[in-house]
């Protein structure tokens, strides 16, 4: 296939940015012609597959749930997981799941391509909705966005923070992190992460 800047851009960002993207996001970000023009035609190159998900689509406001930066007191993660995981009570409903596959990973140097677990899904297009808002407001920090599965792996028992955005020296200036329904205990290791390493992070 000859590829246009839209097969591009979308590869791009489900190698580099983000896991996966539901069909709707697809037709937020890109347009409706997107799912027939370049969707279509990269399912049929091998480098992205479509999954039938049942699962409670995820509600983001237009802030973060928690910016914090170092010298900034510590979190109220008891208070923050009741509003992470009190934000799921609704009703599920099926969506049309597109991910990148290994061959496409392989190509744009990242990890994408493997199964997402049935719990991560929620947590993965709430991460979507919040690179896509990066992308609508922010395009010059979306530009700078780099996802997980990008990343060098951390060290064994650490797991990396869900994107980092990059300065122009190439230093992290920001975490993103999509905080999905996380406990007390998740939060609580996530800040001890983040200052040990003196990362300005946001939880959404």
């Amino acid at each position: 296939m000859s590829w246009d800047q839209t097969d591009i851009d979308v590869m791009e960002t489900l190698c580099c940015k983000v896991r996966v993207l539901s069909e709707d996001q697809i037709v937020r970000a890109w347009g409706q012609k997107a799912i027939e023009e370049n969707v279509a035609p990269l399912i049929h190159a091998d480098m992205i597959r479509c999954e039938f998900w049942t699962v409670i689509l995820p509600v983001i406001g237009e802030t973060p749930s928690m910016t914090w930066k170092p010298e900034q007191p510590e979190p109220d993660a008891w208070k923050l997981s009741q509003r992470f995981r009190g934000r799921w009570d609704r009703q599920a409903v099926v969506v049309t799941a597109i991910m990148a596959t290994e061959r496409a990973g392989r190509l744009f140097g990242s990890r994408s391509g493997h199964p997402l677990r049935e719990i991560e899904r929620g947590h993965d297009l709430l991460l979507a909705e919040v690179y896509l808002l990066y992308r609508e407001r922010l395009p010059e920090l979306a530009a700078a966005w780099l996802g997980e599965d990008a990343l060098p792996l951390a060290e064994r028992g650490v797991k990396n923070p869900d994107a980092f955005l990059f300065d122009d020296s190439d230093r992290p200036r920001r975490v993103i992190e999509s905080a999905g329904s996380y406990s007390q205990k998740q939060v609580e290791t996530f800040h001890r992460y983040c200052k040990t390493a003196r990362l300005p992070y946001e939880l959404w």
